[in-house]
C-alpha cells in the first residue's frame, strides 16, 4: 500500500470514528485557523484533507532522515500512543505519549506531535510523559522533542529533567486542592483562543461567563 493510500484510509476512518462517537456532522465541527484570503473558510475539512496528507508525507521523510527508532516496551509493544496510568501521591493521572523513540546516540526521547502554529514554551507536558515512563517501565527519557508538522522539524525542549516525579506529585496535589476548593484562576495566554471553556471565562469575554464565572460579578 502506498503512503498516500495509508493516509487516505487513516484520515477517512478517523473522521468516521469521530462522527459515530459524537453523532455530529463534520461540516458543523469547529474550524481552526483564521479567515484569510488564502483560507476564506479557515482550516476546514478540505484544508486538512490536502494539507494533512502533506504533513504526513513530510514527517515520513524527516523520520527516515533522523535515524531514530521506535522504542518498544518489555512486552514488545511499540512506543506509539503509550498510555500511562500513574498515581502521583493521591492523584491518579492518565496520560498518552505520542511517541517514545530511541535516538542514534542510544538515548530515550519522548516526542509530542503538534499540527498547529503554536509551540509550547515549556517542557512540562513532556515531563509528565517522562515521569510516566519512569513510574511504569523504570526507565526515563533524557531528551524531549515537539515535532512541528508545519515547520517539518523536531524542536528540542529544554530542562526535561526539571519535571521530576516528586515535583509533579506536588504540582498535581496543588491542582487537586484547587479543584476541590473550586478555585479556577484564569491563566491568560496564546492558548485562550482554543480553550474548551473560554465561553465560560470572564477574563476573555466569554458569552456564558455571567452564568458561571464569579469574576463576572465583580464591578
Amino acid at each position: 500500500m502506498s503512503l498516500e493510500a495509508i493516509w487516505r484510509e487513516a484520515f477517512d476512518s478517523s473522521i468516521a470514528e469521530i462522527e459515530t462517537k459524537t453523532s455530529t456532522n463534520p461540516v458543523d465541527w469547529r474550524k481552526g485557523g483564521r479567515v484569510s484570503k488564502a483560507n476564506p473558510d479557515k482550516e476546514d475539512g478540505n484544508w486538512w484533507d490536502e494539507n494533512g496528507e502533506k504533513m504526513f508525507l513530510d514527517f515520513v521523510n524527516v523520520w527516515e532522515q533522523s535515524g531514530m527508532q521506535i522504542w518498544e516496551t518489555p512486552q514488545g509493544i511499540p512506543g506509539i500512543e503509550i498510555e500511562f496510568n500513574n498515581n502521583f501521591g493521591d492523584v491518579p493521572i492518565k496520560a498518552f505519549a505520542d511517541l517514545i523513540a530511541v535516538l542514534p546516540s542510544g538515548e530515550l526521547a519522548v516526542i509530542d506531535f503538534k499540527t498547529g502554529n503554536y509551540m509550547p514554551d515549556s517542557s512540562m507536558q513532556l515531563g509528565v510523559y517522562a515521569c510516566g515512563m519512569e513510574m511504569t517501565f523504570g526507565v526515563r527519557p533524557t531528551r524531549g522533542f515537539y515535532y512541528s508538522a508545519r515547520k517539518v522539524e523536531f524542536i528540542e525542549a529544554s530542562a526535561l529533567n526539571r519535571w521530576s516525579v516528586p515535583l509533579m506529585t506536588e504540582m498535581f496535589a496543588q491542582f487537586s486542592r484547587g479543584l476541590e476548593a473550586e478555585i479556577f484562576l484564569p491563566n491568560l495566554g496564546m492558548s485562550c483562543g482554543t480553550c474548551g471553556v473560554k465561553d465560560y471565562c470572564h477574563a476573555v469575554g466569554g458569552q456564558l461567563a455571567s452564568i458561571y464565572d464569579p469574576l463576572s460579578q465583580i464591578k
